[in-house]
């Protein structure tokens, strides 16, 4: 039995990866599947395009992730392409970045000024024309969940509001894990214990004696409430503030910040992060200021570094799967740190190596050819009556995971998360769930609420607070949601 701490991309893909080997695996999630890092980003599959110049190790590893990606799990994957725009007269750039996807082998095909305008309407009209690259976007929780509902398939078990509270050895070697669960403390036996807590793993790692230098930044993002753009869109120059913009569903998100962050906890985002990231998006799209500012959030990058005074942004994206056994005599305590989603499998392919070698298990990988399944209970775009209209998320689709929670419910489908951030959907859907019990309704409804608030304040200007101030109206004099908060 291998243990795997962590719910995100890393763990997930870690359990996924042991499962096909036919290695018996349990997650521990500390959340919900994709609370951390994992479910706060902009949703980018990279071609490689945005680090061949400062990362180019990383810029390779995704190019080839973004081709197996597009095999094994399409059902996750939006093909838009991208471009990288070059806006300026940094031409010395533009021509290093040109020779360096040549040298990666990454296709960068020139687009000139004129038909990038027209398929971009909107886009700063003293840009010199860009380089299409193939971009996609990558739909994070839906991915998430198929590697949830594959690894479970496969015999394996996931367990969520869990943590690891001690990790115990026996002769040097990893005996058993300790949990903090909702019914109290429960012991595992295993015989390894991979650590993929993202942001957590500097912390995680100390249950084995070997704390690890990590070097965390935050990152804001901004979501705007239509589909300004029909595909990715970069900014040519080294990566920076503001310099990317990915279509999402019938949103658009813009990318995002840098900022050193001392603990793993995401910021919650400001008016002035918010300004900012306007201000270097407008770079791209002038008009910026006019597009209607949805909801902002932050994630937090797990970088895996030993000097911590660097900006992250010189810092690689790269990834290390530390072995614990040779550092401190941990056997079988390993770490995975570093990488991006889009490196994923490739993260939990060589996680799988290292752990099947410690075993003395003799089985390759085989993520890299075995498609990820999606659940029979998956019915979407099914005939039933519409809940969602901004999402296209039917009743049926909601039923689908009916003993789900609400937060897995957005992952899943996208319910409450489009331009009217859940305004009438909300009711529709837990209606669904348990309408004869009246305090879960409530309790449920006011968690949904808050969640959709929390990233809505430091974008509450302009149209976006005059369209809150009748999303509140509807809510409290039509809805009477007044009555159900005073009642909790």
């Amino acid at each position: 039995m291998v243990v795997v701490i962590g719910g995100g991309a890393s763990g997930l893909g870690v359990a996924w990866d042991l499962t096909l080997r036919g290695i018996p695996v349990t997650v521990v999630e500390a959340e919900e599947i994709g609370a951390g890092t994992s479910g706060r980003f902009h949703g980018l599959l990279h071609s490689g395009g945005r680090y061949v110049i400062s990362d180019p190790v990383s810029a390779r590893q995704c190019h080839e992730e973004n081709r197996i990606l597009r095999r094994i799990v399409p059902t996750a994957i939006e093909d838009t392409g991208g471009y990288f725009v070059a806006v300026g007269d940094d031409t010395a750039y533009e021509e290093a970045w040109r020779k360096a996807m040549d040298q990666a082998g990454i296709p960068a095909v020139f687009v000139n000024r004129e038909v990038l305008a027209a398929r971009l309407p909107g886009l700063n009209p003293e840009q010199r024309g860009g380089y299409w690259v193939p971009d996609a976007i990558l739909e994070g929780f839906r991915l998430l969940y198929l590697l949830r509902d594959n690894v479970m398939s496969h015999g394996g078990t996931i367990l969520t509001h869990s943590r690891v509270v001690a990790v115990h050895e026996h002769n040097g070697c990893v005996s058993g894990v300790t949990l903090r669960t909702p019914e109290g403390l429960r012991e595992i036996a295993c015989s390894a214990v991979v650590n993929a807590a993202g942001p957590w793993a500097g912390e995680v790692a100390r249950l084995f004696e070997d704390p690890l230098p990590m070097h965390l930044a935050s990152g804001v993002m901004l979501l705007f409430a239509h589909r300004r753009v029909p595909v990715v869109v970069n900014r040519l120059a080294y990566p920076g503030d503001g310099d990317i913009l990915v279509p999402h569903g019938e949103t658009v998100i813009l990318g995002t910040t840098d900022v050193h962050q001392p603990y793993p906890e995401p910021p919650v985002p400001t008016r002035d992060d918010v300004a900012a990231l306007i201000a270097r998006g407008q770079l791209l799209f002038p008009e910026m200021t006019e597009w209607r500012a949805l909801r902002a959030f932050a994630g937090v990058r797990p970088l895996y570094a030993s000097q911590h005074g660097a900006s992250s942004r010189s810092v690689s994206r790269d990834f290390a799967v530390v072995d614990h056994g040779a550092r401190v005599g941990f056997a079988g305590a390993f770490s995975l740190v570093g990488g991006k989603w889009t490196t994923f499998r490739l993260m939990a392919e060589r996680t799988g190596d290292a752990v099947a070698q410690f075993l003395g298990i003799q089985a390759a990988c085989r993520t890299a050819e075995t498609p990820l399944l999606p659940s029979q209970s998956t019915r979407r775009g099914s005939p039933s009556p519409i809940v969602c209209e901004c999402e296209g998320v039917t009743a049926d689709d909601l039923v689908a995971w009916i003993s789900s929670s609400p937060e897995e419910w957005r992952a899943r489908t996208w319910w409450a998360m489009g331009p009217c951030q859940g305004t009438m959907c909300v009711h529709r859907g837990l209606a669904l769930t348990a309408p004869s019990d009246v305090s879960e309704w409530r309790r449920q409804l006011k968690w949904v609420r808050e969640e959709r608030e929390r990233g809505f304040w430091p974008a509450a200007y302009g149209d976006n607070a005059r369209e809150f101030q009748l999303q509140t109206a509807v809510r409290y004099q039509t809805l009477g949601e007044g009555e159900a908060h005073a009642a909790l």
